[in-house]
């Protein structure tokens, strides 16, 4: 025993006399970028240094697979909670909530507010002592509970949003600062060019460049740090896209077989609110003729697959469909678009003449096209490592655990092994 006390004395003093001891170690710093709508296969056909890059010397996966329904707000609070949707509440891109009325309608959409549980990864780790930094993301702010994080841009109407430019000069300035051991960065696309430009269109092409010289920018604002700075970079998107172009007209849809219902409209996916005095039964017995096109789920008979609770925000019926098909109605159009005769009259099935689209996402996470890109690179992830799959859930609590934290409260997913 006094050889081992002797020994653990001299180890402790030995430790204590280094330069550098571990006790001062630098801190990790973690940047999230959360790019909107990117497959990996919009990647073909386009020069990707930085994200070959990031591939090369970091841990990579085609397949981060989002939450059901594979929409843009469901899996933006996903991403930053790791919570499935029935925990956190953002159960579609629109939806109806019983005291709050129509989702973005008293409050915008991007308020923090509208959560109805789990924390997102910036509140977690400002709970545990590590500062944040967080640019466009929603949920970074609350009409009632004000910044959710050290330092967050001003929340403006997007189309008055500032440009990318100025968010990376905010988030650079974050990094070499060194006070945000959390930085988190959101962009909206290619999805923002991609559902008028096709997964392939020109537009979608320099949209993936674009998004390439986000990361090329971070690599060089990550190499003029002085040394000694632990940082890791994370990159991934809130779903995929695909090809559509057969449309289920759910306005003709509702008029053929006299029903009215609120619709939340979802691309791939759709919920109905029925108004008062409709017959469930019948209105399903109706809608069942088109099985071979799309299916008919009944509030508290969802697939195993539609983490969406069945709360008050929840629809009385849920309709998804594959591609090539995707949920419109009237609600959705241009009034020009709406008032062509083949949107009014003809079958509730068919393929527009004159279409306002050419992707899509909302579908079954099982459908390959939604899954999106996931990388993982820097201080304390392995080199050239290819995960075959990364849920969504999974996001959260893995930054949360790079910067040495406990995941955020509520949290469904788990930490990925990504040491070398």
């Amino acid at each position: 025993m006094r050889h081992f006390a002797v020994r653990a004395f001299a180890l402790f003093a030995f430790c204590a006399l280094l330069p550098g001891a571990l006790a001062e170690a630098p801190a990790r710093t973690v940047i999230v970028v959360l790019f909107d709508g990117f497959s990996p296969f919009m990647m073909e056909g386009v020069s990707t240094p930085n994200f070959d890059r990031l591939a090369r010397e970091g841990t990579s996966s085609r397949h981060l697979v989002p939450s059901f329904p594979a929409l843009s707000m469901v899996n933006h609070t996903t991403f930053q909670t790791g919570c499935w949707p029935s925990h956190h509440g953002i159960v579609a891109n629109e939806f109806t909530d019983p005291v709050l009325g129509r989702y973005g309608s008293k409050m915008d959409r991007a308020d923090a507010a509208w959560r109805t549980g789990c924390e997102s990864l910036w509140q977690a780790a400002e709970r545990q002592g590590a500062p944040a930094a967080v640019f466009n993301f929603v949920g970074r702010w609350s009409v009632t509970g004000g910044s959710q994080a050290h330092i967050i841009n001003a929340e403006v109407p997007w189309a008055n949003h500032e440009d990318d430019d100025t968010i990376m000069a905010k988030a650079i300035a974050a990094l070499t600062g060194g006070g945000s051991r959390l930085i988190a960065l959101y962009f909206d696309y290619p999805d923002s060019v991609a559902h008028g430009d096709g997964v392939h269109g020109d537009k979608t092409k320099l949209a993936v460049a674009k998004a390439d010289a986000i990361i090329g920018r971070l690599f060089s604002a990550i190499a003029a740090l002085p040394p000694g700075r632990a940082i890791t970079l994370v990159v991934g998107a809130d779903h995929g896209m695909t090809k559509v172009d057969k449309v289920i007209n759910l306005g003709k849809l509702r008029a053929r077989h006299h029903f009215e219902a609120d619709v939340a409209y979802g691309s791939g996916s759709a919920m109905l609110y029925l108004k008062p005095g409709q017959n469930v039964a019948r209105i399903v017995k109706a809608l069942s003729r088109y099985r071979s096109v799309f299916a008919v789920y009944r509030k508290g008979h969802f697939p195993s697959y539609a983490h969406i609770g069945d709360s008050g925000r929840v629809g009385d019926l849920l309709l998804t469909t594959r591609p090539p098909y995707a949920f419109e109605g009237p609600e959705l159009m241009t009034p020009q678009i709406a008032a062509l005769p083949e949107n009014i009259i003809g079958p509730v099935v068919y393929e527009p003449k004159v279409k306002w689209f050419h992707s899509m996402h909302g579908f079954n996470p099982d459908v390959e096209a939604m899954h999106a890109i996931f990388y993982a690179w820097g201080a304390g992830v392995a080199p050239g490592r290819i995960l075959p799959r990364v849920e969504m859930i999974d996001v959260a609590p893995t930054v949360l655990d790079l910067l040495g934290l406990k995941p955020g409260e509520g949290t469904d997913g788990k930490a990925l092994e990504l040491a070398p």
